[in-house]
């Protein structure tokens, strides 16, 4: 599955991290074409969950999306991941 980071200053460690779990998808539906990761920070210093996730695999049918905030951006690729891996696997049981 090819894997789309965008971002400001997104490292490369948070890169191959996204690539390496979104892989994991494919274990759970063999359809996905590719993924959009879009990863941004709120600027503001109040908001606790500052760093946003947002993630678009597009599938055979249809686009399965999936947002989540976290303190880290680890934390909120992982919780997207789950979101992800839980849409799925119900649009595969249908």
């Amino acid at each position: 599955m090819d894997v789309v980071v965008h971002g400001r200053n997104v490292p490369s460690s948070l890169r191959t991290a996204a690539e390496r779990k979104l892989g994991r998808l494919e274990r759970v539906v063999r359809d996905v074409a590719w993924a959009e990761v879009d990863f941004s920070e709120e600027r503001n210093p109040r908001i606790a969950r500052r760093h946003r996730c947002a993630v678009i695999v597009h599938r055979r049918h249809a686009p399965v999306t999936a947002h989540a905030a976290a303190p880290a951006p680890e934390a909120a690729l992982d919780l997207v991941v789950d979101k992800l891996r839980h849409q799925v696997t119900q649009a595969k049981d249908r």
